[in-house]
């Protein structure tokens, strides 16, 4: 299934600019003096920069106002939307500008959420030690706020009454302690499906480090194929560094050829994952992760082993979004990029280097390999052909390139549903590989009333060209470039449950030599999809 929009950022106040100030007497006043209170953001000689030349001059009170005006500014341009700017003017002439710098002096939970409600705290207590308060703080730590797992985070801002400047801020959280997901498709491979199915349970924020316990299980059709996998998440500190340990298992028995020849596999998975949010704004973040995985593969063909790979893996990425309107007005587009190294480490009982073929999973491959990867994507808004509709287009280039020959669970796969789309998952994969996507889609909804209950759906309708592109650095192994394209519907019935339905044309068919016995895949599919969320 296609990623969803990010509801993250829905709960924070929005800052909108002050109206242009009206039109002022053309009055001239002879000012004495001029003074600043209540400014501690900038230093004095800045500040006293922006009235420069107003004492002991006789100006107009549009004078005046523009240096009323450059002062918020300042405060404006770095941040401080919550800061403002009065002016008063006594009888003798004497000029007072009074900042008040807004700042939060105290955090309040609308209800109790139990111990989640202590670490939507820990995140929120941080804006009452900054003064002023900045836009950029006020998002990073509501934002943090709403990742708490199961909680939902809307803030409101209070006056403090008889403490110009200070606010109270309340959130209006809640919790669902449980969550889920259940997505089934026809994607798989013909021997272990095609049709498959994943379902998430998700247990959230039992305690006061905003944990959250996820078990998950895939199965395909007749059972050929099946891997669960349990997690445990949580946040150390109240900075927004979270971990999360994982530990999986799972077998294939797939059908066709492969039964005949008794092949039968064994995975097991585990490791540990660190994510720290480097920047967290409401229209930009970038976020730095550390992973260690840990892989255990065997393949057996009647009752004998066949081969084994044990990989112990670091990797240390990037990922990071942003919007902008370079084509202005309602156009804007929102951008992805990711970008990770790995390394493969000859420790905790990895497999060696140089293991012949058949007790390696492929000839020559690297324990301690070297690979990087990376993918742009930007979703561009065109225009809007009615109301409540849009024409966008996507665009993704990606890859993976390394020097080694790759153990087989770390070479790219091509296929499945986010591009090189009408194969599945690994049916082309690659020591080196390049990916890219274009898809015209076209976004709307109907809204009506059925026995009295409000239905709104959301419907993208969207066609596609995919390629991609493998090069094993294992002479004997074959090269290969996939080429398709199609039309889809992805329909949101409720904000519960989706339906997906594709049609997809293979440019490519022919995957193996000509001479081989295999015969081509057809050149078109048809692939359909469901995403129930809990």
């Amino acid at each position: 299934m296609p990623p969803q929009p990010s509801s993250l950022g829905a709960g924070l106040p929005q800052f909108r600019p002050l109206n242009a100030a009206g039109a002022l007497p053309s009055v001239t006043i002879p000012i004495r003096s001029v003074g600043i209170i209540g400014a501690t953001a900038f230093p004095a000689s800045q500040l006293d920069g922006l009235t420069a030349g107003l004492a002991g001059q006789s100006v107009p009170l549009a004078r005046i106002e523009a240096a009323r005006r450059s002062i918020l500014d300042l405060y404006r341009q770095h941040g401080f939307v919550l800061s403002s700017v009065s002016a008063e003017i006594d009888n003798a002439g004497n000029v007072r500008f009074i900042v008040t710098e807004g700042r939060i002096t105290e955090v309040k939970l609308s209800q109790d959420i139990g111990p989640a409600g202590t670490m939507v705290l820990r995140f929120l207590d941080h804006l009452t030690a900054e003064r002023p308060v900045s836009e950029a703080s006020l998002e990073r730590w509501l934002l943090l706020a709403e990742q708490v797992p199961g909680v939902s985070v809307h803030a409101v801002l209070q006056p403090s009454p008889g403490d110009p400047g200070a606010l109270v801020l309340i959130a209006e959280v809640s919790r669902a302690a449980v969550s889920g997901l259940v997505t089934a498709d026809n994607r798989g491979f013909r021997e272990t499906g095609p049709e498959e199915a994943v379902g998430v349970l998700d247990v959230n924020s039992l305690t006061s480090f905003g944990d959250q316990t996820e078990v998950s299980l895939f199965h395909t059709s007749g059972g050929t194929d099946n891997f669960g996998q349990i997690s445990e998440g949580f946040f150390i500190g109240s900075s927004g560094l979270r971990v999360r340990l994982y530990y999986g298992a799972g077998q294939a028995t797939p059908g066709g050829l492969l039964r005949q020849i008794g092949y039968h596999s064994f995975t097991t998975v585990f490791g540990a994952h660190a994510t720290y949010p480097l920047v967290l704004r409401r229209d930009a973040t970038l976020e730095g992760n550390l992973f260690f995985d840990g892989f255990d593969g065997k393949i057996n063909t009647a009752g004998l082993r066949e081969a084994a790979d044990s990989l112990r893996t670091i990797r240390l990425g990037l990922k990071g979004s942003a919007e902008d309107d370079w084509l202005g007005g309602d156009r804007t587009a929102l951008n992805n990029i990711t970008f990770g190294v790995s390394k493969g480490l000859p420790i905790l009982g990895a497999s060696a280097d140089g293991r012949p073929i058949g007790v390696a999973g492929r000839a020559g491959e690297r324990i301690d390999f070297y690979k990087f990867n990376g993918e742009l994507e930007r979703v561009q808004t065109l225009f809007s052909p009615w109301d409540q509709a849009s024409v966008a287009l996507r665009g993704v280039v990606g890859g993976q390139v390394t020097s080694d020959i790759l153990p087989s669970a770390e070479e790219l796969y091509l296929g499945g549903t986010q591009f090189t789309r009408g194969f599945y998952a690994g049916q082309v994969v690659g020591d080196n590989a390049a990916y890219a996507t274009v898809e015209l889609q076209l976004n709307t909804g109907v809204s009506f009333t059925l026995l009295k209950h409000d239905i709104n759906t959301a419907a993208q309708f969207y066609t596609f060209y995919d390629w991609g592109e493998t090069w094993q650095n294992q002479k004997t192994d074959p090269n290969h470039r996939l080429e398709s394209g199609g039309v889809g519907l992805r329909l949101g019935l409720t904000r519960f449950l989706e339906l997906d339905v594709e049609a997809v044309h293979r440019i490519t068919t022919q995957l193996t030599p000509k001479a081989d016995s295999i015969a081509p895949l057809s050149e078109t599919a048809i692939y359909w999809g469901v995403v129930a969320r809990y």
